[in-house]
Formats: C-alpha cells, sequence, structure tokens
C-alpha cells in the first residue's frame, strides 16, 4: 500500500526541491515497472486473484491437496470397492451380530455359493447403491433375503433377490404383467428396492438399523414394535430392544454378520472369489420383441443363461411393448446387435394376448382386433373355433394377413413337453431346488429327502442330484389323463384353474400357492399342476 500511495501521489511534485527531481524521476520508473499487469491465465477463472492459489513449480504434493479436489479410488476387485463403502461397523460388536459371524464363519461353501450366484449383478447393484449414497452393507442384502437367487419364492410370495410383495413391487414402480414380473428382474428390482430403503429410512429418522427391521417386517409393523417399547424419536431408537418378531430381530444382525465377515474375511475362515469391478454385463435395446430362443441363437449364448440374466421374463418372448431389452455378457451382445442389423423386419413378430370373456365368439375377437379366424386357430393351435371364457389368446400384431399361415405357424410360440427326468442331474449355476422340481415336474421335498439333505440346503454347482426314484412316478403321471393321483393333475382342454379347484374340492387359492402361480396365469392342455400342499 505504501508504494501505491507514493506513486498515486503526483500531484505534489511541484513542491518538491529541485535537487530531488532526479530522484524522484528514477523513484516513479520504478513504481512503473511494477504495476505493469501480469498477462491472463490460459484458462478463465471465476475466483478473485487472492482464492487462487500460488504457482508452484514444484509437483504438488498429494497430501496438500484439497479434499474437494481429492482423485477418486480405484478398485479392481468389487469386494474392495464394497469394503470401502461400508458405514455400520460401529454395530459389528453387537451380541446378536457376534452369534450370526459365529453361524457364518468357516462356512466356505456358502460363500463360494453367494459371489457365484451375485457375479452378473453385483456390480449394478453396488454402483446402484452408491449413487444413491446408502451404505455399502445393503449391496448385501440380497445374501439375507434370497440367497442371491432371483427366482427365489417365499411362504408369503415374496419373490426375487430383494423379496418384493406384489403390492410393494408395483408402489415403487415395478411392472407385474403376465408377460414380465420386474421383482425377478435383478437390475429393475434393484432401482425399486433402493427407492424402498431410502423412503423407509427417512420415514425412521434415518436410522439405518430400524429401516433394514421395516424392509423386513414392515413400516406398520415397526412403528408398532416402537410405540409397544415406549421410545421416541427424539430420543433416538435403540433398535436391539424393539419387540420385533423373531426373523426381523434376526434379519439386520444376519446382515450386519455378512458385511463384517466381507470386510475381513481371512479373519473368519473366509476366501472370497475375486470379482472384477466391471459390469459382466451389456444391456442390448431390441426395440422390438423378440422371442427369448431366437435371441438366444443369434447371440450364441446358451439359452438357460440368457433367461437368468434376464429373468424378469416370464414367457417365451420379451415384452410386447415394454420391456424389450437383454442383458448379455459383452461379447454375446455385440454378436445379437450384429445379427440384429441384418435380420429381416418379417422375423419380428409381435404378440399381444386376450383374454376370452363371457359372449365372446373366435370369429367376433377376429373382427375386433383386425385379424382372421384361421390366423387365431393357427397361432393358437385350436382345433375348431370353440373357446372358452377365461383362457387367453395370442394375437400377432402385424402379421394379419392369413396368406401364408405355414411361415406364421413357425413363428407361432409352442409350449413344449417337461424333458424327461433323469436318472441323475448335475447342479448348474443359477440352479435351486425349486427350479430343478419344476423342471423336471417333481416335488422338492421328495429330491431332498432322496438325496438325504434337508428342504432349505443351498445347492452347489456341480453337485450331483439322485432322481432315479422319481422313474415309477412320472410313468404313472404321465400315463394320468385326468382326475389328481400322486398329488399332481394333468390339465385337459376347456381347464381352468376355478374349474379344477371346483372339482378337486379345493380354492382357486390353493392352487395358486402349491405351484408359484400369480392370479392372472395361464395353464394349457396336458400340463401337470399339483393339487396337494406340497
Amino acid at each position: 500500500m505504501a508504494v501505491a500511495t507514493a506513486c498515486g501521489s503526483f500531484s505534489r511534485i511541484a513542491r518538491i526541491p529541485r535537487q530531488f527531481y532526479f530522484l524522484l524521476f528514477v523513484f516513479l520508473a520504478a513504481c512503473q515497472v511494477n504495476t505493469v499487469p501480469e498477462p491472463p491465465a490460459a484458462t478463465t477463472s471465476n475466483q478473485s486473484p487472492e482464492a487462487r492459489p500460488a504457482r508452484e513449480s514444484r509437483a504438488p504434493d498429494v497430501t496438500s491437496i484439497d479434499s474437494s479436489e481429492t482423485l477418486p479410488l480405484v478398485f479392481d476387485n468389487l469386494w474392495d470397492r464394497i469394503r470401502h463403502g461400508l458405514k455400520l461397523q460401529a454395530h459389528y460388536q453387537h451380541e446378536d451380530v457376534q452369534y450370526w459371524i459365529a453361524n457364518y464363519a468357516g462356512d466356505q461353501r456358502f460363500f463360494d455359493l453367494i459371489a457365484e450366484r451375485a457375479e452378473p449383478f453385483l456390480f449394478y447393484i453396488v454402483d446402484e447403491v452408491e449413487t444413491a449414497g446408502l451404505p455399502a452393507e445393503l449391496a448385501l442384502l440380497p445374501v439375507v433375503e434370497s440367497t442371491f437367487d432371483p427366482n427365489a419364492y417365499s411362504a408369503v410370495h415374496a419373490v426375487g433377490l430383494w423379496q418384493f410383495l406384489g403390492p410393494t413391487a408395483r408402489s415403487f414402480g415395478l411392472q407385474l404383467d403376465w408377460w414380465y414380473d420386474g421383482r425377478r428382474d435383478p437390475h429393475a428390482s434393484t432401482e425399486a428396492a433402493i427407492a424402498y430403503l431410502s423412503r423407509i429410512h427417512a420415514q425412521f429418522d434415518e436410522n439405518w438399523l430400524v429401516a433394514i427391521g421395516a424392509y423386513n417386517t414392515g413400516s406398520p409393523n415397526m412403528r408398532r414394535a416402537i410405540r409397544r417399547s415406549g421410545q421416541s424419536s427424539d430420543q433416538g431408537i435403540d433398535f436391539w430392544s424393539l419387540p420385533l418378531a423373531p426373523e426381523t430381530r434376526a434379519h439386520v444382525p444376519k446382515l450386519l454378520a455378512i458385511a463384517a465377515i466381507v470386510s475381513e474375511p481371512a479373519n473368519y475362515g473366509i476366501e472370497l472369489p475375486a470379482l472384477a469391478n466391471a459390469n459382466p454385463l451389456q444391456l442390448v435395446e431390441i426395440g422390438s420383441q423378440i422371442d427369448l430362443a431366437q435371441a438366444a441363437r443369434l447371440a450364441e449364448i446358451d439359452y438357460e443363461q440368457l433367461r437368468h440374466f434376464n429373468n424378469g421374463y416370464r414367457q417365451w418372448a420379451t415384452h410386447p411393448d415394454t420391456p424389450q431389452r437383454l442383458y448379455l455378457p459383452p461379447e454375446n451382445a455385440e454378436k445379437l446387435q450384429a445379427s440384429l442389423r441384418s435380420l429381416p423386419a418379417d422375423q419380428f413378430v409381435t404378440w399381444d394376448r386376450y383374454e376370452i370373456q363371457s359372449g365372446d365368439t373366435l370369429g367376433g375377437i377376429a373382427s375386433k382386433l383386425g385379424t382372421s379366424v384361421d390366423v387365431l386357430r393357427v397361432v393358437n393351435r385350436l382345433s375348431s373355433s370353440r373357446i372358452i371364457a377365461g383362457r387367453s389368446l395370442l394375437i400377432p400384431r402385424g402379421l394379419n394377413n392369413a396368406s401364408d399361415l405355414t411361415e406364421l405357424a413357425s413363428l407361432a410360440p409352442t409350449q413344449s413337453a417337461p424333458p424327461a427326468v433323469p436318472d441323475s442331474y448335475r447342479v448348474r449355476a443359477g440352479d435351486n431346488l425349486w427350479s430343478i422340481a419344476r423342471r423336471f415336474q417333481l416335488r422338492s421335498q421328495d429330491i431332498a429327502r432322496h438325496n438325504g439333505f434337508a428342504l432349505d440346503a443351498l445347492l452347489m454347482p456341480g453337485q450331483v442330484l439322485d432322481l432315479s426314484y422319481s422313474d415309477e412316478t412320472s410313468t404313472s403321471l404321465a400315463s394320468t389323463a385326468s382326475g389328481s393321483e400322486s398329488g399332481w393333475y394333468r390339465v385337459r382342454s376347456g381347464d381352468s384353474l376355478a374349474r379344477i379347484a371346483r372339482r378337486l374340492g379345493l380354492s382357486v387359492l390353493q392352487l395358486l400357492d402349491w405351484n408359484g402361480f400369480a392370479n392372472n396365469e395361464i395353464i394349457y392342455p396336458d400340463q401337470r399342476i399339483r393339487v396337494q400342499a406340497p
């Protein structure tokens, strides 16, 4: 400031004695040099010069960089990324958590199974959890909910990795219809689960233990437990002292125990197989309905694998409207995209579904939907024009000209007969006892009993199951044309679930429950359904 004042006081020069003129001239010259502005920086900044960091010629010290400018951490192993995001470690020492740690510790078989099942979907789940700012422990919640099985189906009809009930699923935007069940789609259900967890976390004063418990038991039950405990949110809710059902009481410590072991697996006798910190699946937007078997051929991937990665589709094809996407390993995704570009347009047939109403005729339906009776008979494999209220017809969109019924018949979906039951079966990735039993139309409890393990036991890939006991039963069932035998019923033409239930003195709800059917389930001739409680 002193220099600026001297340089700015030029009006006083006249009063300075002559002997000082020379010295003053030299001094002013120096002021002019010092006030030359510095050239502007290469990049524009809104900061004032005082706010800009001083330039240094040496390389910056990483520890001196402001935390807001710290480079993001990079992980090669997805487990390391999960460990970095764990936020509930303060609760790992609770006695209930320690009890479950002791139960899981050393069970290498269990963690191998979890890692194998989780591998296709865990990266996406971790990514979504991080984006939402949630504790990484929540990425492990499917371990407790479903052992990472997209087909998991509970006694109370909760479905999928995240075990959604139908009403809750719909309230969080999951699509459930004849073609597609978002609860079984690991990607769609993950987005809904994160939205649900975020909401109940806010509802329960951002108490994660209470929120996780509420996810299991439901918000109303959690609120009742809090009221019965006499606790108030003003003082903070102690989850561990809430009067909860045993299942919910165990649910939270189970999750924390899994997280504790993942955080330091070697301490608990566990070795977690490395999982790449990269998405193993690539999204392919088809833009049209496509037969899943056809997509598998085009992508050069095993059909069962494609179904496993895209578990939300309940029928033989993607949805007529939406979704029409597939998740595949990158190399298969590229093959599918290349094949789709060269696939003729007439190979894409979109199928609508029409539920037959009382008073409908085949001719009336054909006229209403702009098609022909012949087309409806061919694609639905009807031997006559007789139709039954409550059943459904498939209607092809865009291929309503009956001039080439042979080609249309080749594109129509077929209900293949169940495979013959082998003497033994080697468990594959993604299998569980329920899916194997349904594939061969056997009873889960029979498979478990004849192979000497519990009904809720975990199956390991490569494990061999003895199914030879089923020969006699299968032969008997295959010869059954009607009625019930050994707990099974073979569907006849014209049957509906309501008609079967009335004939056998059962309720429709029992048939839905025993067979894992949805309310709008379609049954077809020669299908075998369970008519006794499993």
